[in-house]
């Protein structure tokens, strides 16, 4: 799988969020509704002007462990990575500093990627992905998982790791 290693000091983000869980398969049902949601009343837009930092792009970034009581709760965020102030009509959240596997793929074969990435890409791979849980759903996390949507269909899947 192609892949690049990319270190980023703590970054903070600001966007829409909605709470969901990996229960039942249900933030794979929440999440793309929530991007649709958000694209059909035009908040996508308004995100744009605060991309000004990396990762470029708009971001779909789950952050994990938010329920000390349930590990398969979880955060996710539509969002940008922003120098900016936070203006009070968003969520705000500061992703810690880290070492980031960074996987190419388009909006089609992202999920597809994604699977790969835990299946395929860990076991034979010089890293280790510092998420655990992601066959269980129950999430043990260093880390936000985070999508970044490019220009036309592309997209970058990254996932936290450290050195094997």
């Amino acid at each position: 799988m192609e892949y690049r290693i990319e270190s980023l000091g703590e970054f903070k983000i600001v966007g829409y969020k909605i709470s969901s869980t990996n229960a039942m398969f249900k933030g794979m049902r929440d999440c793309p509704a929530f991007w649709k949601k958000i694209i059909k009343e035009k908040k996508n837009e308004i995100l744009v002007p605060f991309i000004t930092q990396e990762p470029l792009g708009l971001m779909g970034v789950s952050v994990y462990n938010v329920d000390s009581q349930d590990n398969k709760k979880f955060d996710y965020y539509i969002a940008a990575s922003t120098t900016l102030e936070t203006p009070t009509e968003l969520e705000e959240y500061l992703v810690p500093a880290m070492t980031w596997a960074v996987f190419p793929c388009t909006r089609k074969t992202s999920g597809k990627t994604q699977m790969n990435i835990v299946n395929k890409w860990e076991p034979q791979a010089d890293y280790q992905l510092l998420n655990t849980g992601y066959k269980s759903g129950k999430m043990i996390s260093a880390a936000p998982d985070m999508e970044v949507y490019g220009k036309d269909d592309e997209v970058g899947i990254w996932v936290p790791v450290k050195k094997k």
